[in-house]
């Protein structure tokens, strides 16, 4: 190391001079980039959600002299995560054997809910019940027949807000 010779006037004039137009108009394109992402977070919509199985089921409703057919889906939320789902959340079901790109997604809402847990391979569960909208029929118009023990996968938004809510949420506390 001792064979380098750091104390020409050449070797000092590089080390020693800080090119100040590249700094200034690096700090000033990360300032403006960062700025950006800032300003544009406030347009950006955050979702918290969860994913639980559902099973649909047919239930008769009695109108006047006619009988019609009803369905409802019951959602098997994990006892852990229960108290995050509410009453009039909204949620979408991907029925499987139905494509949710080719087929749709069925709408629905969390109507009610039961008190009691249930165990189902070895974890315990509280039911909600998914009242469906528009019954069996996704929200790009396709019908989907009804069969025994129909199931599928349903995705409860537990949340909305802004990104930069979330971003600056530590500040509240």
């Amino acid at each position: 190391m001792d064979s380098i010779e750091l104390r020409s006037e050449k070797v000092r004039s590089i080390i020693g001079k800080v090119p100040p137009r590249l700094i200034r108009s690096g700090t000033l394109v990360l300032f403006i980039v960062f700025f950006l992402l800032l300003i544009s977070s406030y347009f950006f919509p955050y979702s918290e959600t969860i994913v639980v199985p559902v099973q649909i089921e047919e239930y008769q409703t009695q109108t006047t002299p006619i009988t019609s057919k009803s369905y409802i889906a019951i959602a098997f939320v994990p006892i852990d995560i229960q108290s995050k789902v509410a009453v009039g959340q909204m949620s979408v079901i991907e029925i499987e054997g139905y494509n949710k790109n080719t087929h749709g997604q069925l709408m629905s809402e969390v109507y009610s809910r039961t008190n009691k847990p249930i165990r189902k391979e070895k974890k315990k569960y509280i039911l909600f019940q998914l009242a469906l909208q528009n019954g069996l029929k996704t929200n790009n118009g396709t019908a989907i027949s009804y069969y025994d023990n129909m199931q599928g996968t349903a995705t409860i938004t537990l949340k909305r807000e802004r990104l930069i809510k979330v971003l600056f949420s530590w500040m509240k506390k």
